[in-house]
């Protein structure tokens, strides 16, 4: 994307980004479906403990992976950000999730849901982050790809 956009091959860059959150989010279908339908095949490769132990792995697994379909987007945005020249973009991207919406989510859905809340906080904090990456993309789309109009009257 970065090679394409400095040479001013917008659309070559615009393609670049649609491949990459359609190649992440088919990729990570398919991942939730296995996290979701198959848990216990993949708590497996790390030890198996008690009935107990493998309920609540498995409930884990499920909830808190529920939703990472919505990463494909909002990692692909980062990646574009990056890649076209606008770090703060990219790095609020980044540090809106990680840092400030899991903690939190954690910390709120836990006092009222308890221990399950701290699950739901990945579910949660994946759908968040996606509206935001798609309010970065959408403030900041024109300003990265000026449109024919506005090359024409520079």
């Amino acid at each position: 994307m970065g090679d394409n956009y400095g040479a001013g091959q917008y659309e070559r860059t615009k393609t670049a980004i649609k491949i990459a959150v359609i190649s992440g989010t088919i990729f990570l279908v398919l991942a939730t479906f296995i996290f979701q339908a198959f848990p216990m095949a993949l708590i497996s490769l790390f030890g198996s403990e008690s009935e107990l132990y493998n309920e609540f792995a498995m409930m884990c697994l499920r909830i808190f992976l529920m939703f990472c379909i919505a990463n494909g987007l909002q990692g692909c945005t980062s990646i574009f950000f990056q890649s076209v020249g606008k770090p703060l973009q990219a790095s609020i991207n980044t540090f809106v999730k990680q840092i400030l919406l899991v903690p939190i989510a954690m910390v709120i859905l836990s006092h009222t849901m308890g221990v399950t809340g701290v699950l739901w906080a990945g579910p949660v904090t994946d759908g968040i982050a996606v509206i935001i990456s798609i309010i970065l993309l959408k403030m900041n789309w024109e300003k990265i790809f000026p449109s024919e109009t506005a090359k024409a009257v520079k």
